[in-house]
């Protein structure tokens, strides 16, 4: 196994792992993670294995699910007073993204993406496949409305093109598209696998966690977030933004997260879910296992929350609060 997560199947391989733990653990769960400066952790909700991103429509919060294996996943719904999620009647096999827009709800999985119209508590009335990916099409990752109106995503990364240029549609991108699925332009390039996306208060531009080059082939090649504005080149992959000679003339990303040495090796820290709120963003580290808090000028890093038992996967924020998911399958609330 990859010692990070690069592609839904590493990742769920580590839940294949995680699961008996978390298991062993009922009834009553993990242990709950720690807040910076005591603030108080809840379980928000269980139920979905491998929670991707999380979206607010109203009182009600929509969780994409990957699917692997035994491990199932989906579009879920977490209903008012209610910790458990349940699967959306109709629901995708496996979901990468969730947006909500208007009390309609948006999808990725797979090739293709999916708005659902008119909840009423117990499933949706209609869905529509707004977008549907050729065959080659690596499929969207993380999904996040822009104060234009626009729906903006990241591109899946191939996995033959982990240190490569990926020719695939839209490949090494993140991508804009109306409610519709219509229009879809290419908005930045050069990254290699953007994953999650949000917007905070003030600025038109998608902030996009990004994965590097895999180890140890690169050398410990930093993981990025970037504040990804039209015309953006990030430079993959002909710059890794180890070596500055080779970036030059490519745009400079917010954030380099550099690999970290654990046990005599370099451990790149995998950005993965990303959320805000007022001028902060919150950045799930899937392989360091924290959350961590920064500015939208990329300064002030520092840890937001920490104590999780299993890798870090998704943040979303909602009315002042942050939701961050693990492998354990567990959703925690706390103020942010």
């Amino acid at each position: 196994m990859k010692h990070r997560f690069k592609t839904f199947g590493a990742t769920c391989a580590v839940a294949a792992l995680l699961a008996p733990a978390a298991a062993d653990a009922a009834p009553k769960g993990p242990p709950l993670p720690k807040a910076a400066g005591g603030a108080k952790v809840k379980v928000f909700s269980t139920g979905v294995a491998i929670p991707t991103q999380v979206a607010f429509s109203g009182k009600t919060a929509f969780v994409a699910g990957a699917a692997e294996g035994p491990m199932k996943g989906g579009l879920y719904a977490v209903k008012p007073r209610s910790k458990k999620a349940v699967l959306v009647k109709k629901s995708p096999k496996s979901a990468f993204g969730v947006a909500v827009k208007g009390g309609q709800v948006y999808v990725s999985a797979g090739r293709d993406v999916i708005r659902f119209t008119g909840w009423n508590g117990k499933g949706f009335r209609k869905s529509k496949k707004i977008f549907a990916g050729p065959k080659k099409f690596t499929g969207f990752s993380g999904l996040a409305f822009g104060p234009d109106g626009r729906l903006y995503a990241g591109v899946a990364l191939n996995q033959k093109y982990d240190h490569a240029e990926d020719p695939s549609l839209y490949g090494n991108s993140v991508v804009s598209m109306t409610g519709d699925g219509k229009d879809v332009k290419v908005v930045t390039t050069g990254l290699r696998q953007p994953w999650m996306l949000t917007f905070a208060k003030g600025n038109p531009n998608p902030f996009v966690s990004d994965l590097g080059p895999d180890l140890p082939a690169n050398n410990g090649a930093p993981d990025l977030i970037v504040n990804a504005a039209p015309g953006d080149d990030y430079g993959f992959p002909a710059c890794d933004w180890l070596d500055a000679a080779k970036c030059e003339g490519f745009t400079e990303p917010l954030v380099k997260l550099d690999a970290v040495p654990v046990k005599k090796r370099k451990v790149q820290q995998s950005p993965m879910g990303i959320g805000s709120i007022g001028d902060d963003l919150y950045v799930a580290l899937f392989s360091a296992m924290k959350v961590v808090r920064l500015k939208t000028d990329g300064t002030g890093i520092k840890p937001f929350m920490t104590g999780f038992v299993a890798p870090v996967l998704s943040v979303a924020t909602n009315k002042g609060k942050v939701y961050v998911g693990d492998l354990t399958g567990s959703i925690y609330e706390v103020k942010g």
